[in-house]
């Protein structure tokens, strides 16, 4: 196969004295690569309300669901609205300061990983323009503060937002 595929590409990570898949795998990162994944997801998934939509409608619907949770939350407060099945929320503190928000945020995201029951999320790295803009009541005492984020993008994502917005309030509040 190396014979065939083997590429040298400069946003290839790992290298090695023998042939990994970086290196002879077809990434589509390359030149072309963004019109030949479109076509391909249009093959497989026809831009039809029963095709791609029905993988798209069912990720914004867990989205504005799991947006709904926290905004009646008492232990996270959603950052802002999800675009399109991108939530992004953080844990409620006292006082509401970047700083002890950026630290929740870390706390909540390493126990979510580590813990017993583990819940997959990632941060994000919110300015404090950007943030405070959205919180205008949150202190601005650092540059800027982590917030956690999720992408809800598969379809099966929709049954489990009420099983993630229990755990991740939990860690939350712990």
């Amino acid at each position: 196969m190396g014979r065939f595929c083997l590429h040298d590409s400069p946003h290839t990570y790992f290298t090695s004295s023998e042939l990994h898949l970086g290196e002879i795998s077809l990434e589509c990162s390359g030149a072309g690569a963004s019109a030949a994944a479109l076509w391909l997801t249009f093959h497989v998934l026809p831009p039809t309300p029963e095709g791609l939509g029905r993988v798209l409608g069912a990720g914004r619907r867990a989205a504005l669901d799991w947006a709904g949770l926290i905004t009646v939350s008492d232990a996270l407060e959603l950052y802002q609205q999800p675009e399109p099945d991108i939530v992004s929320c953080f844990p409620a503190v006292e006082p509401a300061a970047l700083g002890g928000i950026d630290a929740a945020s870390a706390r909540v995201l390493a126990e979510g990983v580590t813990g017993p029951d583990p819940v997959f999320l990632s941060t994000l790295k919110a300015d404090r323009d950007a943030f405070t803009a959205r919180h205008p009541k949150v202190t601005a005492d650092a540059d800027g503060a982590r917030i956690l984020r999720s992408v809800l993008m598969k379809p099966e994502s929709e049954d489990h937002v009420h099983r993630l917005h229990e755990r991740v309030t939990r860690l939350a509040r712990s």
